[in-house]
């Protein structure tokens, strides 16, 4: 009956966190004749509020992989990539003063809109789709991972689970548009953060403190912050993680779809600026609670690694061990760790849905087919029905995700592949006034090619064993007498390149370049390649100075901006764009 009892009350936990989800997205899609406009549907009529969009940004940037992967990351590796929350302030700074204003001036619906003004149709055309692919590829992944904890700690089939996460995420981005995803977004950072936070108080009532807990960590060689060494090769340094943590900040808060849609919907510049402010000192504490998660969990098992003892099956597994030992005993607890991370999953999702929504309307149906409806309904209509398609697609891809399980990790460095393309064609366009058409489509391809070669070679180098990376030093003493230990790692065939890499002699030394570097990589390459095809064949361009960041503005000298504001006169939009800058 005590068990019965229990398990009641994680399930009721869990379902008061779905149960508000769907109540926000009726709200919003009944409420006053609900969200039946384009602008409201995919826009909150742009009359949002800084704090749920801020809260919004930070919960669909920490998914249900982030929540798992930080302390796994802080138990096998140390905390060297912790200090990333360095480069939040930095990345901040450079979007606020060069993508920012340039986009939130402009009011897109879609930001690849800006690709055709400045550049031509064919490079939107290439980024909407490598954009679109991706999104396709990774929201599987996140429902997946999610999911598998949840059967994990609860023993419910992954496809029982996985319908019915989907289903309810579906239902109330389809229904009540930008609106119900941001405030749902809201409501279930709330569980998110409860859950992470109770499971660190729990950690340190185990362990016997916080002072108990750095020891440990420090005996352990888990505390490293300031690796100095240059060397790109190694997986994680000072450098690597900062550099790398800078480009993807600048990825995720100056050129994504979803950051720039929730941006825009904000009625003034300045609120969008205390927003993204809000963001990076959010996106910190976050990181901070999550390693220190981490730390927790080494200095529970300093002396049984649960991997080495068998009692899971991989670091992956760790966190849901972690939370089942110190929380189980406690009602409702664990349904509240399966809320946060189910929640972190369905903010992940929906706010992907409703981006990529409006970016194959925008970029494909509108633009592409020349589909141009008139009647804000039917736009409405044809929205959802994309949301709907597309969630049905991610929902059915998940059972290919766990069939395949390279899967896995090849669709997860589709990221590194075109982030870096991405960001150069776009940082040619608002830096580079001389960067022309033919320039920034051969740097983005240029980009394209190299990191597909770099991120391919590497990955399937670490599936045939012959690139493997070195954790740190883990105990056995402690573990029970009786206990079968698993195989310590096998090197053999390989030789040690650097403190971090074992690598075979037949792999090429670019595939063991860190996966930090992968967006500077592909960004640099686009930037370079872009400029000197540019200047290589110049092309004659009138460049509307809006176009560009505002410290590249005064080297224009020629101006033409009739042909922007004609593009940008919609038919189905008559608010008036915000001067607040």
């Amino acid at each position: 009956m005590a068990d019965r009892v229990n398990w009641t009350a994680e399930c009721a936990a869990f379902a008061v966190m779905l149960g508000l989800s769907v109540a926000v997205g009726l709200h919003f899609g009944c409420a006053r004749g609900g969200q039946n406009a384009a602008g409201a549907y995919l826009l909150g009529g742009k009359q949002m509020s800084v704090f749920p969009i801020a809260v919004s940004l930070i919960a669909s940037h920490i998914s249900g992989i982030s929540l798992l992967g930080v302390p796994t990351e802080v138990y096998s590796h140390g905390t060297q990539y912790l200090i990333a929350v360095l480069m939040n302030a930095v990345a901040v700074v450079v979007v606020l003063h060069i993508y920012l204003p340039v986009f939130y001036k402009l009011q897109l619906t879609s930001i690849y809109e800006y690709l055709e003004l400045r550049f031509d149709s064919s490079i939107r055309a290439l980024c909407s789709l490598i954009y679109g692919v991706s999104i396709v590829l990774f929201i599987p992944q996140v429902i997946y991972i999610s999911a598998l904890v949840f059967n994990q700690i609860s023993g419910f089939n992954v496809h029982l689970i996985t319908p019915i996460i989907c289903s309810i995420c579906i239902f109330y981005t389809t229904v009540g548009g930008l609106k119900a995803v941001v405030w749902t977004d809201a409501i279930q950072s709330v569980f998110t953060i409860m859950s992470i936070v109770a499971v660190i108080v729990l950690g340190f009532i185990q362990v016997g403190g916080f002072s108990n807990a750095i020891k440990a960590n420090i005996e352990g060689d888990r505390i490293e912050l300031f690796r100095m060494n240059p060397d790109p090769f190694l997986r994680h340094t000072f450098w690597t993680v900062n550099t790398g943590t800078a480009f993807t900040l600048i990825i995720y808060l100056g050129i994504h779809p979803g950051a720039i849609q929730r941006f825009v919907a904000l009625p003034t510049y300045s609120k969008a600026r205390k927003a993204l402010i809000y963001f990076g000192i959010g996106l910190i504490i976050v990181k901070v609670l999550t390693g220190t998660v981490g730390m927790l969990i080494f200095a529970t098992y300093k002396d049984c690694d649960p991997v080495s003892a068998k009692y899971v099956t991989s670091d992956k597994h760790l966190l849901p061990y972690f939370v089942m030992d110190v929380a189980a005993k406690y009602t409702g607890l664990t349904g509240l760790f399966i809320s946060g991370l189910v929640s972190a999953a369905l903010s992940t999702m929906s706010a992907q849905l409703n981006t990529v929504c409006a970016t194959i309307y925008e970029d494909f149906l509108v633009k592409m087919l020349g589909v141009r409806v008139v009647v804000e309904s039917r736009a409405n209509v044809i929205m959802k029905c994309i949301v709907v398609v597309v969630g049905v697609v991610c929902v059915l891809l998940v059972n290919v995700v766990e069939q395949l399980k390279g899967i896995v990790q090849m669709t997860t460095s589709v990221s590194g592949i075109t982030n870096g393309a991405i960001l150069s064609v776009f940082t040619l366009g608002v830096c580079f006034p001389r960067a022309n058409p033919r320039g920034a489509m051969c740097g983005m391809v240029a980009s394209l090619g190299v990191m597909a070669w770099i991120v391919t070679g590497a990955q399937l180098a670490v599936y045939d064993n012959q690139l493997k990376f070195v954790t740190k030093s883990v105990s056995v003493a402690g573990c029970p007498a009786n206990t079968t230990f698993r195989n310590p790692a096998n090197y053999s065939g390989l030789y040690q390149m650097n403190d971090d890499v074992y690598v075979s002699p037949n792999v090429w030394k670019m595939f063991t370049v860190s996966y930090m570097h992968y967006n500077t990589i592909g960004t640099g390459i686009g930037i370079v390649v872009g400029l000197i095809v540019s200047w290589l064949f110049p092309i004659d361009q009138n460049i509307d100075p809006k176009l560009l960041a505002p410290c590249m503005r005064k080297k224009i000298t020629k101006q033409s901006t009739k042909m922007v504001e004609i593009y940008l006169t919609k038919s189905d939009d008559n608010s008036p764009v915000p001067q607040d800058q």
